[in-house]
């Protein structure tokens, strides 16, 4: 299992919505999937929509418990959705690092949290169950095989300070992601956050990869892009090559109490949260099950109390015949306890026009595959058409004589490749025609057009491509024609008759 530990101890970065929405893509993938919160604020259960008062135990009571008691998986752990389980926090874990608060005062106090990941991974009977006691002194990957372990992936949502829950967190695994938003104050701060996680890996023996993730990255802000390009200066190889835009469907989904990848899979925020996925899972050597492999039979799934809301949703899957994904169970939970507030509907016939609502909107379960060996290719920023081309001609100017020709156009020879010369200073192309190696085919710049241009004679068939804008990876804007690339992102595609 591979362990991703997502800090930082300034708040408003987008630390809790990044641990969200990458458990999320994780478990989109194929990877079963375990997001545990370690913030006191209990922000990860209510942004998935789960109700505090429903929490039986949470994450300090599995701390406080002693290392060679078994824990009760039932009672700590809630199958969010498909792959997804939620280890949940409450106020009270605030307390646990006092004196006596049941953490300080115990012996391996930084180890605590790494104990309870491999319980609650080892998948329960006697094969492997010492095998992956022991695989735990590796630094939080497990070994054996796929029999011995119950998840892939473990996301960690940490508080925003430096206490004995982020040494647990850091002690937990090697991978750390420092949530960065592309402002002065995070900037100054960003070199700090890295030396930070650093030192509490020394001084607990360890070494830990940290990585820094830009988020709430607007690209309309001249600033806010010389603030990434000084990121990315400074850091370089220490940077996540994917940045996550500013997206007000990210907040949206939060209030909603779901994932940006359920309530609004098209948006930019869930576009950006899939590439970052997509490149973790090629660069931390994540192994997803094999196809085919079942893997929701290893989640818990506690049951919920009988309510009327409840009950409308246990009618309504058996009209359909098939589960609800967690916006409808939500959306019908929401919709029934109104109807049950004003006393005008009954339990029936909200069932069965839910049933309705439900079965119009149930998605098709996604294949698990196996993790990619083609080259990553990232959705990393987004087009921004705003400088100026040549020498006192506005970009608006030239664009309205060549507009047309954005995008992609077959010609008798092959394709022809064009962009906008606002786009970038330098603009490849990479595709199945060329390896996706875009050093290959960079476009040549038209100054009389003030565009970006390529020709490339192809043959028939249908070739999936990238644009690689000054080394970010991106989708083309002006092509409509896009195909899922098996790794819960897309690439264009054109088509040569």
């Amino acid at each position: 299992m591979r362990v991703f530990t997502v800090i930082n101890q300034k708040g408003g970065c987008g630390k809790t919505t990044s641990a969200i929405n990458l458990a999320s893509a994780f478990a989109k993938s194929g990877c079963r999937t375990l997001l545990v919160d370690l913030d006191p604020q209990s922000h990860c259960a209510a942004g998935l929509g789960i109700p505090e008062e429903r929490l039986d135990l949470d994450v300090s009571d599995a701390l406080r418990m002693p290392t060679d008691q078994s824990l009760n998986r039932d009672r700590l752990i809630w199958h969010v959705g498909r792959n997804l389980d939620l280890l949940p926090s409450r106020m009270k874990l605030a307390g646990i690092e006092a004196a006596q608060g049941g953490l300080a005062d115990q012996k391996d106090k930084t180890l605590r949290l790494r104990s309870v990941l491999h319980r609650l991974a080892r998948v329960d009977g006697p094969a492997g169950s010492d095998q992956a006691d022991q695989a735990g002194e590796a630094g939080g990957m497990y070994e054996p095989g796929a029999e011995t372990k119950r998840y892939d992936v473990c996301v960690i949502d940490c508080p925003p300070s430096i206490g004995l829950l982020s040494y647990n967190a850091i002690a937990a695994g090697r991978e750390v992601i420092i949530p960065v938003e592309t402002s002065f104050f995070s900037l100054r701060g960003a070199a700090k956050q890295v030396q930070t996680a650093r030192s509490i890996a020394r001084r607990i023996g360890m070494r830990i990869h940290p990585r820094l993730l830009a988020t709430m990255h607007d690209p309309n802000q001249p600033l806010a892009r010389d603030l990434l390009d000084d990121l990315r200066d400074r850091f370089g190889a220490g940077m996540i090559p994917v940045v996550v835009r500013y997206d007000h469907a990210l907040k949206e989904a939060a209030s909603f109490g779901q994932p940006i990848d359920e309530y609004a899979p098209d948006s930019m925020g869930a576009e950006d949260y899939r590439s970052v996925c997509e490149w973790l899972v090629e660069h931390a050597n994540i192994d997803r099950p094999e196809p085919g492999e079942e893997t929701d039979g290893l989640l818990a799934s506690p049951s919920p109390a009988a309510t009327l809301a409840s009950a409308a949703i246990e009618v309504a899957r058996s009209n359909l015949g098939s589960p609800l994904s967690r916006a409808q169970e939500l959306a019908m939970r929401a919709r029934t306890m109104q109807q049950e507030k004003q006393g005008h509907v009954g339990l029936e016939e909200a069932s069965q026009r839910d049933a309705q609502v439900a079965s119009a909107a149930i998605e098709p379960k996604p294949v698990v595959m196996k993790r990619s060996m083609m080259a990553h290719r990232p959705v990393a920023i987004e087009l921004v058409d705003d400088r100026v081309v040549g020498a006192g001609k506005s970009l608006l100017a030239d664009m309205t004589k060549v507009k047309h020709l954005f995008g992609v156009r077959r010609s008798s020879k092959g394709v022809l490749f064009v962009q906008p010369g606002s786009i970038g200073r330098r603009v490849e192309i990479a595709g199945d025609f060329n390896g996706w190696a875009p050093e290959q085919t960079a476009m040549g710049v038209n100054e009389a057009l003030g565009v970006f241009e390529k020709h490339l004679e192809l043959g028939k068939g249908v070739y999936a491509y990238k644009l690689v804008i000054d080394g970010q990876w991106c989708l083309d804007p002006y092509n409509p024609d896009r195909i899922e690339n098996g790794l819960g992102g897309r690439n264009n595609i054109v088509r040569i008759d």
